[in-house]
């Protein structure tokens, strides 16, 4: 449902269309079929057994790798995402790999660079991956207690329990390890990419290796969007409906505009572990509100036409988002853009407006729904076949 899978079934789908062989390769929990095809797509599940302890979520065995390697002998990996997956895989590759960085899943145990009280992080060290991941356990044990975070973080309530005292304890050491195999993994890499500047000078200052920069495509067509007739201004939030993502700063600031404006909320709302029941607390919210709608998930060919609707595009990430593809969205067709300041974002469109923190966000909206409804000129991005032809001509040569 992210970006990143959108990115990829649009990748593998151009290279096809250009006669080469692709195989998608993704971890699985269940016995299942060797190879199998869905639309089209040739899918090949590596099979894990579910995580018994922490240290199995990114230091499990290669030999599955290995074997689906012997067996379709590739000439390139492109890797995307290793969650799930041990951290190992890309330095028991003996083909050409190239590793494009979607977000922090590989140097950040917690993914997004962003502590379990939601504020940020400059990057990982032993003592302060030990204190944030061992924070939620502290501060939720009824999530453990209802299996929730233990099915996302399997076993870490025992981590939790640990002494965080001593430098030499099993959390210390488990820690310490996983940044190991984190710089292992990305120094490995033949190739690294990272779709925005941001995340590779974030990067750089972590001391891992400094990425080159790949200009993602637009993963469907978007063509340039009506002028907007008369009316109160839309502002619309579409991505997931997490705590990290800010659609309840979007939503506190949205009940303070003075005049009429509308809100739209769409997006997948999986469960936070360490903000339960974050959505449905929020949907209650949006649902009281005379001017604002949810919609919760829609399906990605839907997302053009939601769009075209509303006039400004709003995403006050509390993380640092590397390259938004949403984004790249509402610029090709022309909508205004609010955007957190920390992250990629405003690489993507010169017109967008960054903001910092809440005061910042409200005076954006407020500025915007006085100004009405408006467009700007579509920005153009690359399609999918000028991508894999760029990736051609260079990391996978």
């Amino acid at each position: 449902m992210g970006g990143t899978g959108l990115y990829v079934e649009a990748l593998t789908r151009a290279l096809m269309t250009m006669g080469h062989d692709l195989a998608i390769v993704f971890p699985s929990t269940e016995q299942t079929d060797p190879a199998r095809q869905d639309h089209g797509l040739d899918l090949h599940p590596l099979v894990y057994k579910p995580a018994q302890k922490w240290r199995d979520t990114w230091d499990g065995p290669i030999s599955p790798w290995r074997q689906w390697l012997d067996h379709w002998k590739p000439d390139v990996v492109h890797f995307h995402h290793l969650s799930g997956l041990p951290l190992g895989l890309i330095e028991n590759t003996p083909c050409r790999t190239v590793l494009t960085l979607h977000d922090y899943a590989i140097p950040c145990a917690r993914g997004q660079l962003v502590t379990d009280d939601l504020s940020a992080c400059a990057g990982p060290s032993a003592k302060a991956c030990t204190r944030c991941m061992s924070a939620a356990l502290k501060s939720h044990p009824a999530l453990v207690s209802a299996g929730r975070l233990l099915a996302r973080f399997p076993a870490l309530y025992r981590l939790g329990k640990r002494s965080l005292k001593s430098s030499r304890s099993p959390v210390h050491t488990d820690i310490s390890e996983r940044i190991d195999a984190a710089h292992r993994c990305i120094q490995s890499a033949n190739v690294l990419l990272s779709p925005s500047m941001d995340l590779a000078a974030r990067l750089a200052a972590m001391r891992f290796p400094e990425p080159g920069i790949t200009e993602l495509p637009l993963v469907r067509p978007i063509s340039p969007f009506p002028n907007a007739e008369d009316g109160p201004v839309r502002f619309l939030f579409a991505s997931s409906i997490i705590p990290t993502k800010g659609p309840d700063r979007l939503f506190q600031a949205f009940s303070k505009l003075e005049g009429t404006a509308e809100l739209t909320i769409a997006g997948h709302a999986p469960e936070y572990p360490s903000h339960p029941g974050y959505a449905d607390a929020l949907k209650e919210k949006v649902n009281h509100h005379p001017h604002a709608r949810w919609v919760g998930h829609i399906d990605p060919s839907e997302v053009e036409n939601l769009m075209s609707n509303h006039d400004v595009l709003v995403l006050p990430s509390r993380w640092p988002e590397n390259s938004p593809l949403v984004i790249r969205e509402a610029a090709a067709g022309g909508l205004s853009i609010i955007a957190s300041a920390e992250g990629g974002a405003g690489e993507l469109a010169d017109h967008a407006i960054l903001i910092r923190d809440d005061d910042d966000l409200l005076q954006a909206m407020q500025n915007a729904s006085n100004r009405g409804r408006t467009r700007h000129p579509p920005i153009k991005w690359p399609d999918p076949i000028q991508h894999a032809t760029t990736l051609l001509e260079t990391a996978y040569a």
